[in-house]
């Protein structure tokens, strides 16, 4: 495994484990706004608030995942480049 490789794989857990919690937390504040406050009118802001962090947490864990996987994810990507040129092999020499 090269450095490069390593580097980008060493980034997946912390990624991963902060989307985790981050998502928790929103979901935890969705069911305080929706279950537990009486008033609806003030559980409308955690309801809100909850929304943002589990958006927040679910862009980290995507993150993250991109990030394991972006050796893997640059090699596809230029293996459909490639194969979306048009005409043969040759196609791109100059005549003398």
């Amino acid at each position: 495994m090269s450095k490069s490789t390593s580097e980008y794989t060493m980034l997946f857990k912390p990624l991963l484990a902060a989307g985790t919690i981050v998502v928790a937390f929103g979901i935890i504040c969705i069911w305080i706004g929706t279950s537990v406050v009486s008033p609806k009118e003030d559980g409308e802001g955690f309801k809100i608030i909850g929304i943002r962090f589990l958006i927040a947490g679910i862009v980290s864990i995507t993150l993250a995942f991109i990030v394991k996987y972006f050796m893997l994810i640059k090699y596809l990507l230029k293996q459909i480049s490639y194969k979306g040129k048009s005409g043969d092999k040759y196609s791109d020499w100059h005549k003398p």
